[in-house]
């Protein structure tokens, strides 16, 4: 009897269990439609609550009527979201105006930036960020030589210590050899019919970038907010160099270093004035005093011109045309002394014996040669062949006072031979003259104790053109 109770209530016990599972599954549609048949699935629309009746078990707002939740529109904003400000209007370009200046293709030239705003600028008064693109008109060597100062000469950034500001009406003017910046081969595009396009300042964002200017800036706005939108850098208008005009430089008056003028063609005996080698003072060979043969036909009395050997031996003397230093310490200048005559020569060569006219940012300083000792000895002595040369290397800080290569910046070096050793007291006739170079040895410093400059920058009034020049071109 006991047994069967147990199985009865064992019974009800699965058959609720049953029954609250199915309860369950009712309550949650997602598994009920998991769990059903096809048959169920066939019966699910009919078993649907309609659209407007709430479904059961759901609460219902009060007073029994059912209110739909508003959906928002896709073009109404939302809430919370924050409006776009509007853009800013872009500013206008900076006022600012460069000229490049060039009356001649050797130089010097005027670096000229003007305000021509209303409103004052800020700008880099330093022609070392001036970028040359210049293109030659030679057929055979048709190119385009870009110049620009190099890396330990060019400011790396904005120079603080250059920082101008121009007023309207205002403008920084320089002047500079072209040379710095073209320098060495480069000096070959400076000729006469060459188009230059000069840049100044730092290169803009490329064309694909979308953002804005970064600094630095060769013009820049003082006033907050700016004015005007800074300007990374600025071209100048294409210019095309003059040709050089000889027949203007033939006078005397005219020649820029205040030069004799050249000897007329007719007069054939004429010897030029800066050939010193030509004739020297020393130079036994060349003229003796006892051969008779060498005289005036009539006699020592007559005004006949003398007579010159051309073939007799005589130096020329040439430096190399440039050298780059990095710092003073590193200066080395390269001579060549070679025998242009038509005879050999006994000579005595020696470092000691040249001298430099140095012509720099800070003056003129000339570093002087030893005089003679009269101690060289026999093995010291050369005989150079016609055309034969010796060539002497030699560091400028050795011979040259300490400041003379204090400042950064262009120098121009002209070396000068003192052979002054006849070797009289070694029974030798050696070759004896003071011969200067052919053109001078163009150097240039990049790093030195002073700076490129040695004062600070000054705003000057806009030159205004000359009425007088304005109605000439007008006619």
């Amino acid at each position: 009897m006991r047994k069967r109770l147990v199985r009865i209530a064992s019974l009800f016990t699965s058959t609720a269990s049953i029954a609250a599972a199915a309860l369950g599954l009712a309550s949650r549609p997602a598994l009920a439609q998991q769990g059903s048949g096809p048959a169920q699935q066939a019966e699910k629309p009919s078993t649907a609550a309609p659209p407007g009746k709430p479904k059961a078990g759901a609460a219902s707002p009060p007073g029994g009527a059912s209110v739909a939740a508003p959906r928002p529109s896709a073009g109404a904003p939302r809430a919370g979201a924050k409006k776009k400000a509007p853009e800013p209007p872009p500013l206008p370009p900076a006022p600012a105006r460069v000229w490049l200046i060039a009356p001649s293709p050797q130089g010097p030239w005027t670096l000229r930036i003007d305000n021509e705003g209303e409103r004052p600028m800020r700008i880099p008064a330093d022609v070392r960020l001036l970028r040359l693109e210049i293109d030659t008109l030679n057929k055979r060597t048709k190119k385009t030589v870009r110049c620009a100062a190099p890396a330990g000469l060019k400011p790396s950034g904005f120079p603080e210590r250059r920082a101008l500001l121009l007023a309207p009406g205002q403008s920084y003017i320089e002047h500079f050899d072209p040379r710095l910046l073209c320098f060495g081969k480069d000096e070959a595009a400076l000729a006469g019919g060459s188009v230059v396009r000069a840049w100044y300042g730092w290169g803009p964002p490329p064309k694909w970038s979308r953002k804005a200017p970064a600094p630095p800036f060769a013009a820049e706005s003082t006033d907050a907010p700016p004015a005007f939108a800074p300007a990374p850098g600025l071209a100048a208008p294409t210019i095309a160099l003059s040709y050089d005009h000889p027949a203007k430089k033939e006078a005397a008056g005219d020649h820029p270093d205040g030069a004799e003028p050249p000897p007329s063609s007719g007069d054939k005996a004429a010897q030029p004035s800066g050939d010193k080698a030509a004739q020297p003072s020393g130079d036994k060979a060349a003229q003796p005093s006892g051969d008779k043969a060498a005289q005036p036909p009539g006699g020592a009395g007559s005004s006949a011109a003398p007579i010159v050997d051309a073939n007799a031996p005589r130096l020329e003397l040439k430096s190399e045309p440039w050298s780059d230093a990095a710092s003073p310490r590193s200066i080395v200048v390269r001579v060549s002394a070679r025998n242009a005559g038509k005879r050999p020569m006994t000579v005595a060569i020696r470092p000691r014996m040249l001298e430099f006219h140095v012509a720099g940012p800070n003056g003129t300083t000339v570093c002087g040669a030893s005089p003679p000792t009269g101690a060289i000895p026999r093995d010291l002595y050369r005989t150079l062949k016609p055309g034969a040369s010796a060539d002497v290397s030699l560091l400028l800080r050795e011979v040259c006072p300490a400041n003379t290569f204090a400042r950064e910046g262009l120098y121009e070096v002209t070396a000068t031979l003192h052979a002054n050793e006849p070797g009289t007291g070694l029974g030798i006739d050696a070759y004896t003259a003071t011969v200067a170079a052919e053109s001078p040895t163009l150097l240039r410093v990049k790093s030195a104790p002073e700076p490129f400059y040695a004062a600070a920058p000054r705003a000057v009034p806009t030159p205004r053109p000359d009425p007088a020049e304005q109605g000439a071109a007008a006619d």
